[in-house]
């Protein structure tokens, strides 16, 4: 019987990277993902919380010698992470049903796990679960493109097949100590593991005894071990201030400047303005955790999800109460988080709903024998389901958008931008990894009001950055106030961060042609820098000039055919990007207009009638 477990404990690892394979988008892609691929090839520091297990797995694999281009080599990472996730639960499945199989028929059962493995039905149902898994929208698309969540389901999965473990062979001590390793070693890739900490606890402090939960304190020596275990898996944040030292190509929050500097960045300190801001945000997200959940389980698998969980509360409520510590924790977490992209924060909760999915199948199997193959059915049904949306195979959108920006550029050009979403994140990438358009000058705006970030436009472009050395530091004194929680002036900051601002105009405009992105503009208080000057778009950005003049756009070198295609997608980060596209043609139009060339806004009109505009 084991020549099947092995046999498909493989298929759940190459079926989805099979689908996995060619839905991964080949080229840069939305927000984090350029910025992450050059830190992983140029063994960088990442955004906060820096994510060093990452950033070190991810510089191994780019040494890899695929056959591919380099951005669908890093992009292929997340989907060979999130087929090593699917794998794992697969195995934490296999211990899961296992304890039901004890408590269902504990005549029948002991403690060998060879007996177990010789039940192929058990095998088949945790296969079932796991190709469900695997096939779930937001699964799915963690596997397209690079970011840190693949790897967070690699650890979230890992931990709970050791728990199952651990609750299986009777709270066997060893096991807690390897936990207790897990959970240092995922918060070296997420700080999110503090979500599954309740669990861990539940199973440190109420041990299971025969279903039932007994209170019991281990002893401090063993305390004492489980945190030694957790800090050697937390001491992977070392690698943070010693290879920030050594100034890395990308060296986000230069936390070799201080311990203070340190806590800042791995205790994402900046995004806590978007937890528990508005109890809005608590109906948004759990209106999204709702709306997703049909695409989870192909609609009718959630009636197996509640069976299985009105089987655990009758059959297992210990499992019931760790699963359900999970689950609420994640759920309390993430719906007070304020941000777009909330979905990948669903996942703990989702995968806490698949075992109770598992939970269901194996009911209806003792119930009624092998009719449980037919749901073999929830996972087809995913990916007939979920094959478009999680598609990014065809999805060039932000290597388009961004090529439209700069390809029109004069040569040396400076751009001031703060979209990083589609423009900002691949530029970096393309630029200081790829060595596209080297003579361009990036200065992301909202970065500035960060004090790492001048010395990593100093070191990126000296050139430019050392004319406006005297107003880089006037904003610094005044920033540094605002990070280290010191009194400060909201007005001085603002004051002296538009004098930078314009002091990077000022200083190159007469021997380097300087841009914005129009979103710069639609700030009113940033956009005050550059009042004095004339605002003239060419191709997707806007030239500042002391004086009105007549700039043409290069046509061929605009493409707007990749956003035709996506029209209909109701992404949020898709939709803003082509109402981007179509902003940026607008302001074209209304300049060609101004100046009378009526043959070119005939030409933008039809390219904007293309995307749905007229």
């Amino acid at each position: 019987m084991r020549k099947w477990l092995f046999l498909f404990a493989f298929l759940t690892f190459l079926i989805p990277f099979s689908f996995y394979f060619v839905t991964t988008n080949p080229w840069v892609t939305f927000t984090d993902n350029g910025e992450l691929i050059g830190v992983c090839v140029r063994l960088g520091i990442a955004h906060p919380t820096g994510y060093p297990l990452f950033a070190l797995l991810g510089y191994l694999w780019h040494l890899l010698p695929l056959p591919f281009s380099l951005s669908f080599k890093m992009n292929l990472l997340a989907a060979f992470w999130t087929s090593i996730s699917s794998l794992f639960f697969f195995l934490a499945n296999l211990f899961f049903l296992q304890i039901l199989e004890k408590n269902v028929f504990p005549k029948g059962n002991n403690s060998s796990i060879s007996v177990f493995l010789k039940s192929f039905n058990i095998i088949i149902i945790s296969f079932i679960s796991t190709l469900t898994y695997s096939f779930s929208r937001t699964i799915w698309g963690e596997a397209t493109s690079l970011e840190v969540y693949s790897l967070q389901l690699i650890l979230f999965n890992l931990f709970f097949w050791f728990s199952f473990k651990f609750i299986y062979l009777e709270n066997e001590l060893k096991i807690l100590i390897i936990l207790s390793f897990i959970l240092g070693i995922s918060f070296s890739n997420h700080l999110t593991t503090i979500l599954i900490v309740p669990s861990f606890l539940f199973l440190l402090f109420f041990p299971s005894a025969k279903n039932k939960i007994v209170f019991s304190v281990p002893k401090l020596k063993f305390i004492f071990l489980l945190i030694v275990l957790m800090i050697l898996g937390l001491s992977v944040y070392l690698y943070l201030p010693l290879r920030s030292m050594q100034f890395p190509e990308f060296n986000w929050g230069w936390v070799s400047r201080s311990f203070d500097k340190f806590l800042y960045h791995v205790s994402g300190k900046q995004y806590r303005v978007w937890m528990f801001s508005s109890s809005e945000a608590i109906s948004t997200n759990l209106t999204k955790f709702l709306s997703i959940l049909p695409f989870e389980f192909a609609y009718f698998g959630l009636i197996v999800v509640l069976v299985g969980l009105f089987f655990l509360i009758k059959k297992q409520r210990y499992l019931v109460v760790f699963l359900l510590l999970s689950f609420l924790s994640c759920l309390f977490y993430t719906l007070n988080y304020q941000i777009h992209d909330i979905e990948t924060y669903f996942s703990l909760s989702l995968i806490v709903l698949f075992f109770f999915f598992t939970a269901g199948v194996y009911y209806f199997w003792i119930k009624f024998g092998k009719i449980g193959y037919i749901f073999i059915l929830v996972p087809i049904s995913l990916i007939f389901l979920n094959y478009k949306e999680n598609d990014d195979s065809q999805n060039n959108l932000v290597i388009t958008y961004t090529k439209n920006i700069i390809d029109n550029l004069e040569p040396n050009s400076i751009i001031i931008s703060a979209q990083w979403d589609y423009f900002c994140s691949a530029f970096w990438y393309l630029q200081r990894v790829e060595n596209y358009r080297t003579d361009i000058v990036l200065i992301e705006k909202e970065l500035l009001r960060r004090t790492w970030y001048p010395e990593q436009l100093r070191r990126w472009y000296p050139q430019v950055i050392e004319r406006s050395k005297k107003e880089m530091q006037d904003f610094i004194t005044q920033l540094e106030l605002f990070e280290s929680e010191k009194p400060y002036d909201p007005q001085l900051i603002q004051f002296y961060f538009e004098k930078l601002l314009k002091s990077f105009v000022e200083k190159n405009v007469d021997d380097r042609p300087v841009y914005v992105t129009f979103d710069i503009l639609q700030n009113e208080l940033d956009s005050r820098a550059f009042a004095e000057y004339e605002k003239i778009p060419k191709g997707f950005a806007i030239k500042l000039s002391k004086t009105f003049e007549t700039i043409e756009t290069d046509f061929g070198k605009l493409n707007i055919e990749p956003f035709t295609k996506f029209l209909e997608n109701e992404n949020h980060l898709i939709k803003g990007i082509v109402q981007s596209a179509k902003t940026n043609l607008s302001i074209l139009e209304n300049y060609y207009k101004m100046i009378g060339k009526t043959e070119l806004v005939d030409k933008i009109e039809q390219m904007l009638s293309k995307l749905g505009n007229y």
